[in-house]
């Protein structure tokens, strides 16, 4: 099985139907690619300028948590409550926004790879899902300060890719950006 990000976002509307996208779909359509694809996915949108909507850094670093802390203790496939099974999306957006993205996975999937399989390996991935468990609560009180939960939320999203790609420098990257999250919890409740 390939592990680029491409083909772990094209898997998602390849095994999935209907003209909405339901999160309970894209869990079902990944499981067999593990739990990095579902940490890197609220990630990406506390990253993002919709992570600056009021709210949006707290559910997503609820689903963060939800998600590490399965991965923390052993679980082999992500469970996700009823609530959230139900919420979607259209399939003509996630194309739209899938097509706009394809160049820039396609650059990532052309410099990462695997490798330094020691710092993606079981002991790591209990290790980052411990990690970011701890990075979600950054996001989450980071979250009342706009744009701030971003940077806990990179460091989130290189761990996410690293689990879905196992690449060991992306795990080196993921802890420097936590490094540099924890380096202004100072000037973040300073404001």
């Amino acid at each position: 099985m390939n592990s680029n990000l491409t083909e772990i976002l094209t898997d998602i509307d390849e095994r999935t139907k209907g003209d909405k996208i339901d999160l309970i779909k894209i869990v079902e359509a990944l499981k067999h690619r593990g739990f990095g694809p579902l940490i890197m996915a609220p990630a990406l949108i506390t990253v993002l300028p919709t992570g600056a909507i009021p709210g949006m850094p707290l559910v997503c670093g609820i689903l963060i948590i939800l998600i590490a802390t399965q991965l923390l203790v052993g679980k082999k496939y992500p469970w996700l409550p009823k609530r959230l099974q139900s919420v979607s999306f259209g399939r003509k957006q996630y194309k739209r926004a899938l097509e706009k993205a394809k160049p820039y996975t396609r650059w990532i999937d052309g410099f990462f790879h695997p490798r330094l399989k020691f710092l993606t390996g079981e002991i790591a991935q209990r290790t980052i899902a411990f990690l970011c468990v701890g990075l979600a609560l950054m996001v989450i009180a980071f979250g009342f300060v706009p744009f701030a939960a971003a940077l806990p939320a990179s460091a989130i999203l290189f761990f996410g890719l690293a689990l879905s790609i196992h690449d060991g420098l992306l795990t080196l990257i993921g802890i420097t950006m936590m490094a540099a999250a924890i380096i202004t919890i100072p000037y973040i409740f300073q404001l």
